[in-house]
């Protein structure tokens, strides 16, 4: 199965950017990311998947990546001393495998949930009955995703080499809360402080919602 989806990237002019003396600030940094820990509201989702018979792991991850994709801050990379910005970026999600071990899965994205959720769900079955690490394309214009389903959280720290070069947004996903009028989904979001603030955070989050609140 072809999953491999790179795409087009330009340089990003630093110098003029609002975010300039920033970007330099804490590009120096020896430990430059951030974590937010958070919860979204995803009642519309939850019960448009169990509507039209979708996973709601697949539609959250859609929803994420729609967010990602009309947050420009979440679209730029760290390559040496530039900054480059990509045209998208697709999600990749841990999945558990049969085995009880986790692979690292791209799923492809498309605008459309249902014809993201069929080609992404052939994907994951694939790789849950497999023992590969990684699935699909791994590269510097994907969103790295990772669930814990089975327990609710309030913080999650993301395991990493040491590169501070590393501008990739890291996402974590808790175990659903269904409440009696709604359901909360935990949320921890990571970046690179360089490239992005909390108020970054704050517009992916407000289209994600958006995403999840289109689904009427």
């Amino acid at each position: 199965m072809l999953t491999r989806s790179q795409y087009k990237k330009t340089r990003f002019e630093t110098k003029g950017w609002e975010r300039e003396e920033h970007f330099h600030f804490f590009k120096g940094f020896e430990q430059p990311f951030f974590n937010v820990h958070t919860e979204v509201e995803i009642t519309n989702l939850f019960h448009y998947c169990k509507k039209h018979k979708l996973s709601v792991f697949l539609a959250y991850m859609h929803a994420a990546t729609q967010g990602v994709l009309k947050t420009d801050n979440f679209l730029l990379r760290l390559e040496g001393n530039e900054v480059v910005k990509y045209e998208a970026a697709d999600i990749s999600t841990t999945v558990l495998t049969d085995r009880k071990t986790v692979s690292f899965v791209h799923l492809p994205h498309h605008p459309d949930l249902q014809a993201f959720s069929k080609e992404a769900s052939e994907i994951v079955a694939e790789a849950k009955q497999g023992s590969k690490l990684f699935y699909g394309y791994n590269g510097p214009d994907l969103i790295h995703a990772t669930t814990l389903p089975w327990f609710k959280f309030n913080g999650m720290e993301h395991a990493h080499m040491g590169d501070a070069n590393d501008a990739i947004p890291k996402l974590a996903f808790g175990k659903l809360e269904v409440q009696a009028e709604k359901v909360v989904l935990p949320l921890s979001v990571r970046v690179h402080h360089a490239l992005a603030d909390g108020y970054h955070i704050h517009l992916f989050l407000k289209h994600m919602e958006e995403s999840i609140n289109s689904l009427v």
